[in-house]
């Protein structure tokens, strides 16, 4: 997750949301040359208490999301911010989320990151459980 893309999770959702079943898995992935394991500057812009921290020290992730969010080969799975309902399960692969966010750019197939918008797409979705 991106340090900006983080910050709009934190105060656009999380902070907005106060609901006790909703998550979030922040995961860091290494994916420019200079990118280390999150420092506390880092950590500190998803403070939420429903938040949980993963550093993805071998960039796993993004292969195993490409082809479940469609993305082209060249298209890392990165800086995107997907929603799951309650009770999702990961079997062999990652589930296709309910919707996703990005910010890769105007290719893929959902929104760029907008938070009030994923906010309110996040309450529809609480609303259904």
């Amino acid at each position: 997750m991106c340090r900006q893309g983080s910050s709009v999770i934190q105060t656009e959702v999380l902070a907005k949301i106060d609901d006790p079943s909703l998550r979030a898995y922040v995961a860091w992935v290494p994916v420019l040359p200079d990118d280390g394991r999150p420092d506390e500057g880092n950590l500190a812009l998803v403070p939420d208490r429903r938040a949980t921290h993963v550093w993805d020290q071998h960039g796993s992730l993004p292969p195993l999301f490409r082809p479940v969010l469609g993305l082209p080969a060249e298209w890392p799975a990165w800086d995107v911010y997907l929603a799951y309902p309650i009770g999702a399960t990961w079997t062999d692969v990652p589930p296709a989320p309910a919707f996703w966010h990005h910010q890769l750019g105007d290719e893929p197939a959902a929104p760029s990151l907008d938070g009030p918008l994923f906010a309110s797409q996040l309450r529809a979705l609480i609303a259904k459980e």
